[in-house]
């Protein structure tokens, strides 16, 4: 058994009768919609015509909002249905960008994700969907596809018909006959800028020309105008989901796994392990970083009070339960780091040895590995994110890791100015790290921007950030800021050790440059439309 729909959009009249019987029979409040109806306008006035497309969740065979969510909130049934648990939902948001069709929201009164569940509760008793049942026209179809004496089945084994973004290889289960390629493609149509029908208008509708002035002067005159793209004039709303506490949680959790490498590739370079900043200054400062890295996912939850559920009831395959996995891991690591710092002190350092080896360095390195997980799962959770193909570039891996590196070398420099700090091998190590990873940023920042993006919502996405409404942020703030100052003034210091004003200037250049970069970058990935 496998339930699907099929939306007739030849017969739909655009009555929203659909979306208003789903809001009554699931109590669906205003602002946010399980189904809707997009309009899409086409041609020049007064040759134009109007479309309608029923827009919803597709029930996909293989769901990418099942496998990103972290609790198992969202699940699959047995007959096809994607169905939802709101007692077990954390509010992280990520299944909302997972979903390429724009289906999941947030409801505003018990602030869990919700969708379309195809009225399980109905279908489960031998009733159809409540859109099914009030439809005028008949245009929406629903049942079982793997019966064939169905007619959802005999549609699809029939007609000609369109699904919606099929190249994520989601295997949606929902079918459209007759829709125009404008309607389903959420690229195909422009926004009208007017803010739509039924909706506040960007501007006044006062000025709007109604009448071509060549119909309105004198005589017969016939003008042919330019065609005009088909335009959007309504549609639900879907606000971005992640903000810059996703941007900044890049950078706390960038720093922190970076004072651990960097410290690694001290000890290699001949830092003294004994030193104030080697025993507890990494440890406690990295912990800190840690634990606003864990303030600021938990802030970002639209249920902070289930937060525990990542460890309690978490989906082994979310890479957001993985890096909870990790940052759990890393932050045990630092406790003992600190512990094992303060009895590695005076005569206590020999009591600290064992096998010829030394106990604080070995921590130290399994930090530094554990640091490089930390700083790069993201990427791997950010690649389960399915509807924003921008994120699913294999440079981000190596983008955060590059990040931790100049971050860990900045902020270990501004802590060195700061607190007196003098261990040449440690701060040659930190302005390493600081140049070579802010110059691997930049080389990456060019890596993506000459690259051939493999879907037109990759592209229009990397438009936006590069060329439109994020260009200041990721050229100015990213890549002047956050890479060509720190590499410039990282090389100054190392001809000047003497100058820790510089070497501290260039940290923060690079800490700030980073958080301009990703806040672009995250805000860019969400700003292509999906629906």
């Amino acid at each position: 058994m496998r339930y699907g729909f099929v939306i007739d959009q030849t017969t739909c009249i655009g009555c929203h009768a659909c979306t208003v019987a789903c809001k009554t029979e699931h109590n669906v409040p205003l602002g946010v919609n399980r189904t809707w109806v997009k309009y899409v306008e086409s041609g020049t006035w007064p040759d134009t015509r109007r479309f309608f497309s029923v827009m919803r969740c597709n029930h996909c065979a293989d769901a990418p909002c099942v496998t990103i969510c972290p609790t198992r909130a969202l699940y699959k049934r047995h007959d096809g249905i994607v169905d939802f648990d709101t007692s077990r939902c954390i509010g992280c948001k990520s299944c909302m960008q997972a979903c390429p069709y724009d289906a999941l929201y947030i409801h505003p009164g018990d602030h869990t994700a919700q969708k379309c569940n195809y009225c399980a509760h109905r279908t489960d008793i031998g009733l159809e969907p409540a859109c099914v049942v009030v439809c005028p026209e008949q245009a929406i179809v629903a049942g079982d596809l793997d019966n064939p004496a169905t007619r959802i089945a005999q549609l699809v084994a029939t007609e000609e018909l369109s699904q919606r973004s099929v190249e994520q290889g989601t295997r949606p289960n929902l079918w459209y006959r007759g829709a125009s390629v404008a309607s389903l493609d959420p690229l195909g149509a422009v926004d009208s800028g007017d803010g739509g029908i039924w909706q506040d208008p960007a501007g006044s509708w006062l000025a709007v020309e109604l009448t071509p002035g060549a119909i309105a002067a004198a005589g017969p005159k016939i003008v042919h105008e330019p065609a005009t793209p088909a335009r959007v004039v309504y549609n639900s709303r879907h606000p971005m989901p992640w903000g810059w506490r996703v941007s900044s949680y890049f950078l706390t959790k960038g720093i922190a796994a970076g004072l651990a490498i960097v410290m690694a590739l001290a000890l290699l370079a001949g830092a003294d392990v004994t030193t104030g900043w080697a025993r507890l200054g990494v440890p406690i400062v990295a912990g800190a970083l840690l634990a606003a890295t864990g303030g600021l996912l938990v802030w970002d939850l639209k249920r902070p009070d289930r937060f525990l559920y990542l460890l309690t009831k978490g989906n082994p395959g979310s890479w957001l339960v993985r890096g909870a996995w990790i940052l759990s891991a890393y932050a045990a690591l630092l406790a003992v780091w600190t512990f094992a710092g303060i009895f590695t002190q005076g005569p206590e350092v020999d009591a600290m040895m064992f096998d010829g080896g030394a106990v604080l360095p070995g921590i130290v390195w399994i930090a530094a590995g554990l640091g490089l997980a930390v700083a790069g799962y993201t990427a791997l959770l950010f690649g389960q994110a399915e509807a924003r193909d921008l994120w699913q570039n294999p440079l981000l891996l190596w983008h955060m890791i590059a990040g931790a590196f100049s971050a860990g070398g900045g902020a270990t420099l501004l802590f060195a100015f700061a607190f007196g700090i003098v261990d040449p091998p440690l701060l040659d190590a930190a302005s390493w790290c600081l140049i070579g990873g802010a110059a691997a940023l930049g080389l990456i920042a060019a890596a993506e921007l000459m690259s051939r993006h493999p879907t037109r919502n990759a592209a229009e996405a990397m438009h936006h950030l590069s060329r439109g409404e994020h260009k200041t942020e990721w050229w100015v703030g990213g890549q002047l800021i956050g890479v060509a100052v720190p590499v410039v003034l990282g090389f100054i210091y190392l001809g000047n050790p003497d100058l820790g004003v510089v070497g501290a200037g260039a940290g923060i250049a690079a800490m700030a440059g980073i958080w301009f970069a990703d806040d672009a970058y995250v805000k860019a990935g969400q700003s292509v439309p999906l629906s």
